[in-house]
Protein backbone atom coordinates (compact mmCIF):
# COMPACT_ATOMS: atom_id res chain seq x y z
CA UNK A 1 0.00 0.00 0.00
CA UNK A 2 2.80 2.54 0.68
CA UNK A 3 4.25 1.87 -3.18
CA UNK A 4 0.32 3.23 -4.31
CA UNK A 5 0.46 6.42 -1.90
CA UNK A 6 4.35 7.10 -2.75
CA UNK A 7 3.26 6.77 -6.45
CA UNK A 8 -0.34 8.56 -6.77
CA UNK A 9 0.01 11.86 -8.92
CA UNK A 10 -2.55 13.90 -9.97
CA UNK A 11 -2.80 13.60 -13.84
CA UNK A 12 -3.69 15.94 -16.27
CA UNK A 13 -2.72 13.91 -19.41
CA UNK A 14 -4.64 10.93 -20.43
CA UNK A 15 -4.03 8.53 -23.55
CA UNK A 16 -6.71 7.76 -25.86
CA UNK A 17 -6.66 3.83 -24.53
CA UNK A 18 -10.23 2.31 -23.37
CA UNK A 19 -10.75 0.88 -20.08
CA UNK A 20 -13.07 -2.08 -19.20
CA UNK A 21 -16.49 -0.46 -16.93
CA UNK A 22 -15.55 -3.48 -14.77
CA UNK A 23 -12.04 -2.21 -13.49
CA UNK A 24 -13.82 1.03 -12.28
CA UNK A 25 -16.59 -0.68 -10.91
CA UNK A 26 -13.72 -2.43 -8.96
CA UNK A 27 -12.04 1.04 -8.20
CA UNK A 28 -15.53 2.52 -6.99
CA UNK A 29 -15.79 -0.75 -4.63
CA UNK A 30 -12.69 0.29 -3.13
CA UNK A 31 -14.36 4.05 -2.29
CA UNK A 32 -17.17 2.31 -0.79
CA UNK A 33 -15.15 0.17 1.92
CA UNK A 34 -13.53 3.41 3.58
CA UNK A 35 -14.37 4.25 7.04
CA UNK A 36 -17.53 6.43 7.40
CA UNK A 37 -18.58 8.25 10.51
CA UNK A 38 -21.21 6.57 12.21
CA UNK A 39 -20.96 3.98 8.95
CA UNK A 40 -23.16 6.51 6.88
CA UNK A 41 -21.93 5.31 3.69
CA UNK A 42 -22.36 9.32 2.64
CA UNK A 43 -21.02 8.86 -0.98
CA UNK A 44 -22.78 8.60 -4.01
CA UNK A 45 -21.08 8.24 -7.56
CA UNK A 46 -22.43 9.12 -11.09
CA UNK A 47 -20.22 7.69 -14.10
CA UNK A 48 -21.18 10.01 -16.60
CA UNK A 49 -21.65 9.84 -20.58
CA UNK A 50 -19.25 11.20 -23.04
CA UNK A 51 -21.99 13.73 -23.79
CA UNK A 52 -22.27 14.65 -20.49
CA UNK A 53 -18.25 15.35 -19.96
CA UNK A 54 -18.14 17.23 -23.08
CA UNK A 55 -21.00 19.50 -21.87
CA UNK A 56 -18.80 19.98 -18.66
CA UNK A 57 -16.17 20.96 -20.48
CA UNK A 58 -17.67 23.27 -22.75
CA UNK A 59 -19.82 25.35 -19.98
CA UNK A 60 -16.11 25.40 -17.89
CA UNK A 61 -14.48 27.02 -20.65
CA UNK A 62 -17.30 29.01 -21.25
CA UNK A 63 -17.16 30.62 -18.02
CA UNK A 64 -13.45 30.53 -17.09
CA UNK A 65 -11.99 30.59 -20.26
CA UNK A 66 -9.50 27.58 -21.86
CA UNK A 67 -8.42 25.44 -18.62
CA UNK A 68 -6.24 22.37 -18.58
CA UNK A 69 -9.00 20.62 -16.02
CA UNK A 70 -11.75 21.22 -19.05
CA UNK A 71 -9.39 19.68 -21.58
CA UNK A 72 -9.24 16.41 -18.94
CA UNK A 73 -12.59 16.08 -18.17
CA UNK A 74 -13.47 16.01 -22.06
CA UNK A 75 -10.12 13.87 -23.35
CA UNK A 76 -10.36 11.57 -19.90
CA UNK A 77 -12.52 7.96 -20.57
CA UNK A 78 -14.17 7.90 -17.17
CA UNK A 79 -15.02 11.36 -15.14
CA UNK A 80 -17.14 10.40 -11.61
CA UNK A 81 -19.03 12.39 -10.03
CA UNK A 82 -18.97 12.33 -6.12
CA UNK A 83 -22.24 13.41 -4.48
CA UNK A 84 -23.01 13.73 -0.67
CA UNK A 85 -26.03 12.33 0.01
CA UNK A 86 -27.40 14.57 3.16
CA UNK A 87 -25.90 16.98 5.62
CA UNK A 88 -24.79 15.05 8.04
CA UNK A 89 -21.92 17.41 9.85
CA UNK A 90 -18.77 14.65 9.36
CA UNK A 91 -19.77 13.33 5.39
CA UNK A 92 -17.49 15.47 4.15
CA UNK A 93 -14.83 13.68 6.13
CA UNK A 94 -16.26 10.23 5.29
CA UNK A 95 -16.43 11.03 1.29
CA UNK A 96 -12.70 12.39 1.36
CA UNK A 97 -12.06 9.02 2.76
CA UNK A 98 -13.85 6.93 -0.28
CA UNK A 99 -12.24 9.25 -3.04
CA UNK A 100 -8.94 8.77 -1.27
CA UNK A 101 -9.33 5.34 -1.75
CA UNK A 102 -10.61 5.42 -4.80
CA UNK A 103 -7.58 7.51 -5.97
CA UNK A 104 -4.83 4.92 -4.60
CA UNK A 105 -7.12 1.29 -5.92
CA UNK A 106 -6.44 3.14 -9.31
CA UNK A 107 -2.71 4.10 -9.22
CA UNK A 108 -2.87 0.14 -8.22
CA UNK A 109 -4.45 -0.80 -10.99
CA UNK A 110 -2.10 1.66 -13.30
CA UNK A 111 -4.24 4.06 -13.84
CA UNK A 112 -3.74 7.78 -13.65
CA UNK A 113 -6.27 10.17 -11.81
CA UNK A 114 -7.37 13.88 -11.20
CA UNK A 115 -9.37 15.11 -8.08
CA UNK A 116 -11.32 17.96 -9.71
CA UNK A 117 -12.53 20.64 -6.73
CA UNK A 118 -13.43 22.86 -9.65
CA UNK A 119 -16.61 21.26 -10.94
CA UNK A 120 -17.87 23.04 -7.88
CA UNK A 121 -18.13 26.24 -9.24
CA UNK A 122 -20.74 24.72 -12.14
CA UNK A 123 -22.56 22.72 -9.64
CA UNK A 124 -25.80 23.96 -10.46
CA UNK A 125 -25.10 23.20 -14.39
CA UNK A 126 -24.12 19.72 -13.69
CA UNK A 127 -27.07 18.58 -11.28
CA UNK A 128 -29.71 20.03 -14.65
CA UNK A 129 -27.39 17.94 -16.32
CA UNK A 130 -27.30 14.84 -14.95
CA UNK A 131 -30.62 15.10 -12.65
CA UNK A 132 -28.62 14.09 -9.25
CA UNK A 133 -30.54 16.02 -6.26
CA UNK A 134 -27.67 15.56 -4.11
CA UNK A 135 -24.84 17.99 -2.93
CA UNK A 136 -22.18 17.82 -5.73
CA UNK A 137 -18.56 17.56 -3.77
CA UNK A 138 -16.28 16.77 -6.29
CA UNK A 139 -15.31 14.85 -9.30
CA UNK A 140 -12.49 12.12 -10.64
CA UNK A 141 -10.99 11.75 -13.58
CA UNK A 142 -9.69 8.31 -14.32
CA UNK A 143 -7.82 6.93 -17.32
CA UNK A 144 -4.29 5.76 -18.83
CA UNK A 145 -1.96 8.64 -17.87
CA UNK A 146 0.60 9.90 -20.64
CA UNK A 147 2.52 11.79 -18.02
CA UNK A 148 4.68 10.74 -14.89
CA UNK A 149 4.77 14.00 -13.12
CA UNK A 150 8.00 14.19 -10.38
CA UNK A 151 7.19 14.11 -6.88
CA UNK A 152 5.66 17.33 -5.49
CA UNK A 153 8.09 18.37 -2.46
CA UNK A 154 6.27 17.30 1.17
CA UNK A 155 6.43 18.53 4.48
CA UNK A 156 8.94 16.91 7.03
CA UNK A 157 7.60 15.20 9.64
CA UNK A 158 8.80 17.20 12.22
CA UNK A 159 7.56 20.27 10.77
CA UNK A 160 3.97 19.11 10.97
CA UNK A 161 4.12 16.93 14.29
CA UNK A 162 3.27 18.77 17.37
CA UNK A 163 4.78 16.80 19.90
CA UNK A 164 2.82 17.64 23.54
CA UNK A 165 4.08 14.02 24.94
Amino acid sequence: MLKEIQDRRSIRNYLTKEINKDTILDILQAGIMAPSAKNNQPWRFVIVSTDVKNKISLKMNELFGSNKTAEVIKTVPYLILVYNKDKEYFNHLSIGAAIENILLEATHQGLGTLWIGYIKKIEDYVKELVNVDYELVSAIAIGVKDEEPIVRPRLNLEDVLIDKS
